[in-house]
C-alpha cells in the first residue's frame, strides 16, 4: 500500500505543477488580450473598469427606456461623433481610436 499512496502522491504533485503553469498561461493571455495594444484605449478602459462600464450600460438603458426620443438622439450623435473620431484622429497620429 505504501508504493500505490506514494504513487498517487507523484501523480498529484505532477498535476497540480501542470495546473499552475496552465493558470500562469492562461493569465498570460488574459493580460495580453486586455491591453490598450490589443484593443484600444477605449475598450480597454471598459475591461479594466468592469463595474462602471456596466453602471453607465445600465443608465443608458434606463434613459433609452424612460424617454426614448431624446436617448435616440443622444446615441445617434454618439455614434457619429465617435465615427468621426475614428477618422479624424489617425489623421492627426492619434492611435487611441483605433478599432481591430
Amino acid at each position: 500500500m505504501g508504493t500505490k499512496s506514494l504513487e498517487l502522491a507523484a501523480r498529484r504533485e505532477a498535476l497540480v505543477a501542470r495546473c499552475a503553469d496552465q493558470r500562469a498561461l492562461v493569465a498570460q493571455e488574459v493580460a495580453t488580450l486586455a491591453s490598450p495594444a490589443t484593443l484600444g484605449a477605449i475598450p480597454a478602459y471598459a475591461v479594466r473598469h468592469q463595474k462602471t462600464a456596466l453602471i453607465v450600460a445600465g443608465i443608458a438603458a434606463g434613459l433609452f427606456i424612460v424617454r426614448p426620443k431624446w436617448a435616440v438622439g443622444t446615441a445617434t450623435a454618439a455614434v457619429s461623433a465617435y465615427k468621426f473620431a475614428q477618422k479624424l484622429l489617425p489623421v492627426l497620429r492619434w492611435k487611441g481610436f483605433e478599432v481591430h
